[in-house]
């Protein structure tokens, strides 16, 4: 590779993150603008300066508690690796953040960065239990979507039902089969990457020659976690994180909403689960908001008004819980990454 290559791909790679943050700025405006057209700001400003505190205090608490659940879950996998608690406890704060900020969720890759480049956590231990929180993270999803739409009766009628719930279930047996599957998928997408290598001619490069040995250690290492025949302690352990999530923002979602009269009855738990749901999926897109904002908000006013609510309650309750969980993290991020900048680096 030449002097002049090289030179050119360093300077295409700002150029490539300027105009995808430029993307990001324009969508959000766009969607944000768009949403607030008939919505007085007042009412925003009022809606975030009358938050329940009661309910707020509940949500921070409960938001911790999944936190520490994953952190606790990421150390299990990790063994024996000695990675104390407050390690864990910084990266997963540091990944809550990022997760959201990036598209398609290639923020909570900073899970792994952290880990091996601060944490002294080999490539492929960390890499390999990225991948199974990440597969069992999307495969707890299908049963509380499922158990939504079973409680919503005759009001999820609006909403195709059994389609979505096909979908549903669909999604379900794919998860379930790459999690018995897990180790062949993976040798798989390896063996991919080793021909798309040959392909671009990169075959003798010594990055593509390690980046492969790296997947093939990493392809060994799930093999290793799959062999302690753990998952179905592992998925309910997964199933209660998501619980904590749902539940934390329905106590967020009652703060924000309290001072307009609504009560916990007025906001049924399947109603919640779907809108978020929906806002949530917002994050695996290739283009969306900065930080996911827009992008987010319009999936939860749209998921809101086939639920039934009002247009303005649905744009004040996204935002506002959008804003405020956001806030929450990215405060948690902030003070990890001081206590982190403060450890010593490992090689």
């Amino acid at each position: 590779m030449t002097a002049d290559r090289i030179q050119c791909e360093d300077t295409a790679v700002p150029r490539k993150r300027s105009i995808s943050i430029l993307v990001s700025a324009l969508v959000s405006a766009a969607l944000l603008a768009l949403l607030f057209s008939s919505v007085p700001i007042r009412d925003l400003l009022e809606t975030l300066t009358s938050l329940f505190l009661p309910a707020l205090a509940a949500y921070f608490l409960l938001s911790l508690a999944a936190t520490a659940l994953k952190a606790g879950r990421a150390r299990w996998l990790l063994a024996p690796l000695p990675v104390s608690w407050k390690d864990i406890l910084i990266v997963s704060f540091i990944r809550n953040a990022f997760e959201d900020l990036l598209p398609a969720r290639v923020g909570s890759l900073s899970y792994v960065l952290v880990l091996t480049r601060s944490m002294g956590v080999s490539f492929e231990a960390a890499a390999s239990t990225f991948v199974v929180m990440f597969v069992f993270d999307f495969l707890t999803l299908p049963p509380f979507v499922i158990a939504a739409f079973l409680f919503a009766r005759t009001a999820a009628g609006n909403l195709r039902t059994p389609l979505i719930l096909g979908l549903a279930l669909a999604y379900l047996g794919l998860n379930l089969l790459l999690v018995w599957k897990i180790v062949p998928v993976s040798k798989w997408l390896t063996g991919v990457y080793r021909r798309v290598v040959r392909l671009l001619g990169w075959e003798k490069a010594p990055r593509a020659l390690r980046s492969i040995e790296k997947l093939d250690e990493t392809v060994g290492a799930i093999a290793g976690i799959q062999s302690r025949a753990i998952v179905l302690p592992l998925f309910l352990l997964s199933l209660l994180i998501r619980l904590l999530k749902y539940l934390s923002l329905s106590a967020l979602l009652f703060a924000v909403l309290h001072h307009r009269g609504f009560a916990l009855a007025d906001l049924p738990p399947w109603k919640i689960v779907l809108a978020i749901t929906a806002a949530e999926f917002t994050s695996v897109l290739p283009v969306k908001g900065i930080a996911d904002f827009g992008t987010w908000e319009s999936a939860w006013v749209l998921a809101f008004a086939l639920l039934g609510f009002d247009r303005t309650i649905a744009v004040l309750s996204g935002f506002s819980l959008h804003l405020v969980a956001n806030l929450f993290e990215y405060a948690l991020a902030a003070l990890a990454m001081l206590a982190l900048s403060l450890r010593p680096r490992h090689r």
